[in-house]
């Protein structure tokens, strides 16, 4: 999605990709925010793990969001389909209690609000083929190029990871203000095939609410590893 009009932070024309050694088969001791994947080895996070793998073993389709900011739009999705068992990121302490404190206060069982870096999640933690749906809105930009580097989190070994977790059918969305980095994201899943946007959420990210607003342009895209089988379709030969 594109628009004439110009980002209002000058900062998006200058934005590139951090340039770094980004190995999708490396392996799985990955660095991240909260002391990388070594993390959920010790035994009070991996309590953490089992929660979350027992959240995730319950019949019905997966998603996750990945970075919820304030989760307004996470309590939307989560309460507007039941069925759908939602998985949200962030690694802010403060938006994680809330999202889980608000959760509970709604009877919304099918949400749950995970204190980790989504780069160790899918590379340690998410069994294979097992989410229907992966939700990046509004990735950080990290404006600095050292931190950029450090923490960007779109990369060819993240988005190799996110692969992995995705049903056959399986769908990613990523919608960010800053031009270069949808152009980034986009060549990253060039092979990947196009597929219809998800409904709209009920209630907006805080940050869509303000690039709405304020006629900020937003770039948007849905894909999918492989192109859905025909109906009827049993793949065998």
């Amino acid at each position: 999605m594109s628009h004439d009009t110009e980002h209002p932070d000058p900062r998006v024309a200058r934005w590139s990709a951090a340039e770094r050694a980004d190995d999708p088969s490396a392996p799985d001791d990955v660095p991240g925010a909260l002391g990388g994947s070594r993390l959920f080895e010790q035994p009070r996070y991996r309590a953490e793990v089992e929660r979350f793998m027992g959240f995730a073993a319950a019949p019905g389709p997966v998603a996750v969001e990945v970075g919820f900011d304030h989760g307004r739009r996470l309590l939307s999705l989560a309460a507007d389909d039941p069925t759908v068992r939602w998985v949200g990121l962030e690694v802010r302490r403060r938006r994680v209690e809330g999202l889980a404190q608000a959760a509970q206060t709604r009877g919304l069982t099918n949400l749950l609000a995970w204190r980790a870096d989504a780069r160790t999640v899918f590379r340690r933690v998410v069994p294979p083929g097992r989410l229907s749906r992966v939700d990046i809105l509004f990735p950080t930009p990290w404006w600095h190029a050292g931190r950029r580097a450090e923490r960007q989190l779109l990369t060819a070994a993240f988005v190799a990871d996110v692969a992995r977790a995705l049903a056959p059918e399986g769908i990613l969305h990523v919608a960010t203000d800053v031009g270069p980095y949808f152009e980034h994201v986009a060549g990253l899943i060039a092979e990947w095939v196009a597929a219809p946007d998800p409904p709209p959420a009920p209630v907006p990210s805080r940050r869509a609410h303000t690039c709405a607003r304020d006629d900020i342009p937003v770039f948007s895209g849905t894909w999918r590893v492989t192109a859905p089988r025909p109906a009827g379709s049993s793949g065998a030969k």
